[in-house]
């Protein structure tokens, strides 16, 4: 298991990242590029993954 001092880091990268990828959308609405976007919604993915992964197991079973 991975240490929990983490977690409140992993979820901040992952929600600006998510804030930079709403923005990035917005800003290039009529026409973004999709390979830009997969760039930066990757690793908010790989971040969220391990926020996730940073979750004590007692917690896990209760849900």
């Amino acid at each position: 298991m991975m240490s929990t001092r983490f977690r409140v880091l992993y979820l901040l990268l992952g929600t600006i990242g998510l804030v930079f990828l709403a923005y990035e959308i917005i800003a290039n609405l009529p026409e973004f590029n999709p390979d830009r976007v997969l760039l930066i919604a990757l690793p908010d993915l790989l971040v969220f993954f391990l926020a996730y992964r940073t979750y004590p197991e007692d917690s896990k079973a209760e849900a």
